[in-house]
């Protein structure tokens, strides 16, 4: 019905890949436990994923990104810049801005993201 132009700076991997996050150190060095999720979508902006985790925007978190098995996990740092809570569940969604990351995954993750363009 209508055709809209892609808005998105980076294009973006719809592969699930597992990543591990925790919140970045507070000012007493203390931090917590990793968590593990899927994320469902990646680009050299940022991810996406869904966690039960109740974590508020603005949070900056350590990531490792399970990208390749050829790869070891790309580490990186990212700040939440959206959530939104599921009708009648626990889970939230959560958009990830990265902050901190190489130029060499963000070539990665666009050569990758061009591969799999449709």
């Amino acid at each position: 019905m209508y055709k809209l132009s892609e808005q998105r700076k980076h294009a973006r991997i719809t592969n699930p890949y597992i990543t591990r996050f925790r919140v970045n150190s507070n000012e007493n060095m203390i931090y917590k436990d990793w968590d593990m999720v899927a994320i469902v979508n990646l680009s050299a902006g940022g991810i996406f994923f869904y966690t039960v985790e109740k974590l508020q925007v603005g949070t900056i978190l350590d990531l490792k990104i399970g990208f390749s098995y050829t790869h070891p996990s790309m580490i990186c740092i990212g700040r939440i810049i959206r959530a939104k809570q599921h009708l009648d569940t626990s889970i939230i969604g959560f958009a990830i801005q990265f902050t901190e990351i190489d130029k060499h995954v963000i070539e990665l993750i666009n050569d990758t993201a061009k591969k799999n363009i449709k």
